[in-house]
């Protein structure tokens, strides 16, 4: 059955909405993706972090932004590290891909980090990145139903490079990193002809930390932060507070300064394999129209790349 005129009018005001709203990200906000676990998803953030879980360590995270609406943003992030522990050096990848509407991005990111041990449980890890970027928006993929030449070309940037770094200090109950994950800026005019610059990635400055407080390994306070700063966008912050119960189980609460809540809780189904979820209630401008956002991380640690067997389990 052919879609009606008014459904095809509502889909393009969906996407032309989404499209304004990323290229204006895209110009003057946060573009790197944003996770509400991003504790358990540290590598995607700051390179420092590769390889410190002393494990080859694979982790997937989905997120499902604004439920409910076509074309909303949809994440996928996939990476793996490993230590090399006879050098005191960590190794990794990640593939990320970021969608929303008829605008696809997608990342390939190497890492590595070399670590100092300042004390016996306090340990320093430097990392750089090296990344690969492709963004492309599918104009001419989107049902218009009459001919509008501004929809005949899609926008695409070929694979550019990247750059990032980062340090890491953590002992097993603590962590602090300072991470800049794009040092380089990239233009997306693509293959336009156009002069000037329809939007540019920005470097992003990020700083985090956590600490896990309380004696009793039936209950513990696991407090986090972490602060994004980029050029053209208002300063961010992200605030939040788990409780750990038994070192298995988890729950907690998200702020972020830009008025957003988010619940979250996992569960350790055993010392190596760690499923995790969060809710990130709807904006209230969006809420019409969203129906929250959903975020799964599953993540799991190879016992044969262990130096020693797991005893119990990292908080980080």
């Amino acid at each position: 059955m052919r879609p009606t005129k008014k459904y095809i009018l509502r889909n393009i005001h969906l996407w032309l909405f989404l499209l304004i709203t990323g290229l204006t990200s895209m110009a003057s906000a946060q573009q790197e993706p944003q996770y509400t676990q991003y504790m358990f998803n540290t590598m995607s953030v700051n390179p420092a972090y590769t390889g410190t879980r002393d494990a080859l360590s694979a982790t997937f995270l989905t997120r499902h932004q604004w439920a409910g609406m076509d074309g909303a943003p949809r994440t996928y992030d996939f990476s793996v590290h490993t230590p090399l522990n006879n050098y005191n050096m960590g190794v990794g990848f990640s593939v990320v891909s970021d969608n929303y509407g008829p605008v696809k991005n997608l990342f390939f990111n190497v890492n590595y980090a070399y670590r100092v041990r300042l004390s016996q449980n306090t340990i320093l890890s430097m990392g750089i990145k090296g990344s690969l970027y492709n963004y492309h928006v599918n104009l001419s993929g989107l049902d218009t139903d009459v001919a509008d030449p501004a929809f005949d070309k899609d926008l695409e940037q070929k694979f550019s490079p990247g750059f990032g770094a980062g340090i890491y200090l953590y002992s097993d109950k603590f962590y602090a990193g300072i991470s800049v994950p794009r040092l380089l800026e990239t233009d997306l005019n693509g293959n336009q002809s156009t002069t000037g610059k329809i939007a540019e990635l920005k470097r992003h400055y990020y700083f985090m930390t956590g600490i896990v407080l309380g004696n009793k390994d039936s209950f513990r306070f696991r407090p986090s932060l972490i602060t994004r700063a980029v050029e053209g966008a208002p300063f961010s912050a992200e605030i939040t507070g788990q409780f750990i119960f038994n070192q298995m189980i988890w729950a907690g609460v998200s702020y972020r300064t830009n008025k957003a809540v988010a619940m979250l809780a996992g569960v350790r189904v055993s010392p190596q394999l760690m499923v995790g979820y969060a809710f990130d209630f709807p904006v209230a401008q969006l809420k019409p129209f969203d129906s929250g956002t959903h975020e799964v991380v599953i993540s799991y640690d190879f016992k044969g790349f262990m130096r020693e067997k797991l005893v119990s389990p990292r908080y980080f």
